[in-house]
């Protein structure tokens, strides 16, 4: 049919445009579009006609849609996506009108947002209306004060108002934007002020504040019977029974986060496993699993490594995807990975959305890897050592752009590292420890990432790999871990317990308090100025059964002596990526723990 439509063959149809024709197949379009078959094939007037004039769409929009109809293809740009969407809407060619959608999506910013959700919503598009709506919420402080904001109607701004998820630290921003829209056109929406004020949470606003706006105009004392509501509400709010609803319910921008540890992949038989923790109220929550893994059920993440960048953004990278038919019916006393039938490495990547509980996917690594580091330096972050395919060692370093979502290959490391950690001081990364083969490394290296030059520092006096390291003050620790054990049969991994402290400016290394039980899988966190540390021990009752238990403790102020703050935080989760993130841990799922909740 495309090329008897384009060599003007058998045409029995024009559409009529404003000014433009255009000529094509009635059958073509009734495929494509439920508008064009129910005109063509109903008793309507335009069934018999060879043309039929079309408007409140453009012509340009028109003739794309003619275009995909022939080709199945369509070039969406941020200059046709609007009209293309309403084109697409009002034709009922869905495809085109979700792709438009999905499109318009990556393109909001604080000057279109308002009139996107406004846009949506005409043309019911659900999602985009939904995403734009985040937006305005999330980035309100400037988006009030933009043209298109002060342009709203009145029901639209009373909707936004009443949100609870508007982005602002203190009440008096949605007063004031509130009132710049009303200056805006002041004679004409002086009247609307009065229904509009409730949305604004006043019993959040010190009186002081509402007095000052007061005297600088006077545009509240239109609204005296809502200000004296507010009033009694504030004399006695337990026996309020005033005619205005009073809301003290904090919007969201007001609740600070919680500083939380986070338990990312891992392998548990007994899924699902804690992997949120605020080591402050010894609350736990679910954080939701990788898009493969939570669509499937199927898959285990072993091994994976994560980073939590200084704008709190929480990427997870690789890792061993380990498949079976059904994990539950796995469960073995050994603990062992006999029963799983496949692994693969992988060069997944993902960014977590705490507002939607969910992980992202971004732009893939360039090779796959699991048990590597990484680091963020600026706007970029750098990945590690690692095993690749076939579990061999690299020494390939890549690099991430955040803002390009794109990776780079940046040069190859001194020598491979597996199970190493990475720490970063004055935008220069330490690179700690390791393995190779069945040897642990005491090395201690600084990468510059500006020049691309490494410099050897003086080694860790303890060997270690699977270990935890942090930056406090002008010092790196690092604790916990595993070393090779060799004996005349065996060759075995030993946990440790011993904590080391390197001085950056001495580059020379002491001996710090040390845990109270051997650690692996480690992570180590300055929390709030206090040194927190998350990780896996073992008990042997016998040389075939291995008790495993994931343990949290924290450095007391003495800077000498560990306290326990967890003894058994979530069973046999193992091989995860452990990291800190302030979380908004509302948006997850708590679980109960009896020993806590109650």
């Amino acid at each position: 049919m495309k090329s008897l439509f384009d060599e003007g063959l058998l045409l029995d149809l024009t559409l009529c445009v404003q000014q433009r024709k255009f000529r094509c197949h009635r059958n073509v379009l009734a495929c494509t579009s439920p508008y064009f078959k129910a005109m063509f094939t109903a008793d309507l007037t335009e069934r018999g006609q060879a043309e039929v004039e079309l408007h409140e769409v453009d012509p340009e929009s028109v003739y794309l849609i003619i275009e995909y109809a022939y080709t199945g293809h369509i070039e969406i740009t941020r200059s046709n996506a609007q009209n293309l969407l309403a084109a697409s809407s009002l034709f009922q060619v869905t495809r085109v009108l979700k792709a438009c959608a999905t499109f318009m999506e990556t393109q909001l910013d604080e000057l279109n947002c308002v009139g996107v959700h406004y846009f949506a919503h005409i043309h019911n598009c659900t999602a985009l209306r939904k995403k734009a709506q985040e937006f305005i919420e999330k980035n309100f402080v400037n988006v009030c004060h933009g043209e298109e904001f002060l342009s709203l109607p009145e029901d639209k701004l009373s909707e936004i108002l009443s949100s609870s998820e508007l982005n602002v630290e203190k009440e008096e921003i949605v007063l004031d934007a509130l009132l710049n829209w009303t200056l805006h056109e002041r004679d004409v929406r002086i009247s609307s002020l009065s229904e509009l004020l409730p949305q604004v949470r006043l019993a959040l606003i010190n009186s002081c504040y509402i007095q000052e706006v007061l005297g600088r105009n006077n545009l509240l004392s239109e609204c005296t019977e809502f200000l004296k509501d507010l009033k009694t509400f504030e004399a006695n709010p337990e026996k309020y029974a005033g005619k205005h609803a009073i809301s003290t319910v904090l919007r969201s921008g007001m609740i600070k986060p919680d500083i939380c540890i986070l338990l990312i992949g891992g392998v548990d038989h007994k899924k699902p496993s804690i992997n949120c923790y605020n080591p402050l109220t010894r609350e736990a929550y679910f954080m939701a699993g990788f898009n493969e893994e939570l669509s499937t059920g199927l898959y285990a993440v072993e091994d994976p490594a994560c980073i939590v960048t200084d704008k709190n953004q929480i990427f997870v990278a690789g890792g061993n995807y380990i498949y079976h038919e059904n994990l539950a019916e796995c469960q073995s006393d050994d603990d062992s990975f006999e029963e799983y039938e496949e692994e693969s490495v992988r060069k997944d990547f993902f960014m977590f959305d705490n507002d939607h509980d969910c992980w992202l996917s971004r732009a893939p690594m360039l090779f796959p890897k699991s048990n590597f580091a990484l680091a963020q330096v600026g706007n970029t972050l750098f990945c590690f050592g690692g095993l690749t395919i076939n579990q061999h060692p690299t020494e390939i370093i890549e690099s991430y752009d955040i803002t390009l979502n794109k990776w780079s290959y940046v040069s190859m490391m001194p020598t491979t590292l597996v199970d190493l950690s990475a720490v970063v001081h004055d935008d220069l990364i330490y690179v700690l420890g390791g393995r190779t083969g069945v040897g642990a490394h005491n090395v201690v290296m600084r990468y510059n990432p500006k020049k691309s030059e490494w410099l050897s520092l003086a080694g860790m006096p303890t060997p270690r790999f699977n270990f935890g390291a942090c930056v406090m003050a002008d010092e790196i620790y690092v604790c916990g871990g595993q070393i090779y054990s060799h004996t005349s049969h065996t060759i075995n991994r030993e946990a440790l317990n011993s904590v080391e402290i390197y001085s950056i400016e001495s580059n020379q290394w002491r001996q710090g308090p040390d845990l109270p039980e051997d650690m692996y899988n480690t992570g180590l966190f300055n929390l709030h100025g206090e040194l927190y540390a998350c990780g896996t021990t073992e008990y042997h009752r016998s040389a075939y059964r291995i008790y495993r238990f994931n343990v949290v403790y924290k450095l007391l102020s003495d800077q000498s002596t560990w306290k326990q703050v967890e003894s058994d935080l979530c069973g046999t989760l193992r091989d995860y990526a452990c990291v800190a993130a302030h979380m908004h841990t509302r948006k997850l799922s708590q679980v109960f723990r009896p020993d806590v909740d109650t």
